[in-house]
């Protein structure tokens, strides 16, 4: 009996040390007040700590602390988690400067989703993130659906819902910092103001009327494994800031192709994009800034290329407007405060604990 009772101490010490050695990501956040979104009072809930993510562990590597944590379950994965899901509904999250760093796990998915939420104040380090809903179902231009959902308006399918049915409206994300992969913006009237994102891929953005104002965005606007292979466009037509394309491509995520970009919106009309700075960090002639496919009436106005030999490209089913609305031809798109540096590169840069873009 002795023995039995000596080593299920000995289960119990190692399953606490394992707990202790396992920081969990902060998903139970304080209540700190109130604010404003769309001219209603929403509540404030504030992160209170910093987050270093741990490298996710397999259980052949600690036998006896994998009996205590997990028992006789047969889990044969990582033991720690990788990345996480939050859901906001009517909510603020300030992050008040926090740092959640994902740097062991190698970018994995964060999603924040929901519906009328700010999420604000915050550095995250090294994670796909996505804004809005993590099972958005992208729309068939053809059929006019959007999975299982008929929404349809103006001719063009936008993602106020989910394929359950669930809202999916007013996401914001403001005075953010943020180093991953990618980012994904799938929430109707979305937001991402005063913030700076350094990206190996691009900023997606799906079905959504967004509004992107004073960002800075740097990007390799490199192909990543899931982008598999490039797409070889079919111009029609160039200018200076603009090439135009008859299709750019049905389904960028279904159909294996990709084009290297910094930004890329697709079922997303009446955006609006105004007061950024885009960046390459290094030469790629084949890249753009902006992609505009199914997307009319996209405003661009008083923004900065940097490194790109012509910053749009977009196709038969998109359009750009001027500061009043007014839809412009591609030709006469080379005014609005929009400024190009060709040969203007960020070069090799990271993002540090403070959300600073520095040399690597």
């Amino acid at each position: 009996m002795k023995k039995y009772l000596i080593v299920i101490c000995c289960l119990s010490l190692c399953g606490c040390a394992v707990a202790k050695e396992r920081p969990e990501l902060e998903y139970q956040f304080p209540n700190c007040g109130t604010s404003q979104l769309n001219g209603k009072t929403i509540n404030k809930v504030c992160a209170t700590r910093d987050f270093i993510a741990p490298e996710p562990r397999k259980r052949k590597r600690d036998w006896l602390a994998f009996l205590a944590a997990e028992g006789s379950s047969g889990y044969k994965g990582p033991r720690d988690p990788v990345g996480g899901i939050f859901h906001f509904e009517n909510k603020e999250l300030d992050m008040q400067g926090h740092v959640w760093d994902f740097s062991k796990q190698e970018n994995p998915s964060l999603v924040l989703e929901g519906h009328d939420s700010t999420i604000k104040n915050g550095i995250i380090l090294n994670a796909n993130i996505t804004l809005g809903q993590s099972n958005y179902c992208s729309p068939n231009f053809s059929t006019k659906t959007q999975c299982y959902n008929i929404v349809e308006r103006n001719g063009f399918i936008y993602a106020k819902t989910d394929t359950s049915g669930k809202i999916v409206e007013r996401m914001k994300l403001e005075n953010f910092k943020n180093k991953g992969g990618r980012f994904g913006l799938y929430s109707w009237d979305g937001m991402i103001s005063n913030s700076r994102l350094l990206l190996n891929s691009s900023l997606d953005i799906s079905g959504s009327k967004a509004n992107i104002l004073t960002n800075n965005i740097i990007s390799k606007a490199i192909f990543i494994e899931e982008d598999r292979k490039q797409f070889i466009l079919s111009k029609i037509n160039k200018t200076i800031f603009v090439d135009q394309s008859s299709q750019i491509l049905p389904d960028r995520w279904h159909d294996n192709v990709a084009i290297p970009s910094t930004l890329y919106l697709k079922f997303s009309p009446d955006t609006v994009i105004d007061g950024n700075t885009f960046t390459l960090t290094n030469k790629n002639d084949q890249a753009y800034a902006i992609v505009l496919d199914h997307s009319p009436r996209v405003r661009i106005t008083n923004n900065i290329f940097n490194g790109f030999k012509v910053p749009i490209l977009m196709d038969q089913w998109s359009s750009i407007v001027d500061e009043k609305g007014n839809e412009i031809k591609p030709q006469q798109f080379t005014g609005n405060g929009n400024v190009i540096n060709p040969n203007k590169y960020a070069g090799e840069v990271t993002m540090n604990r403070k959300g600073e873009i520095v040399k690597k």
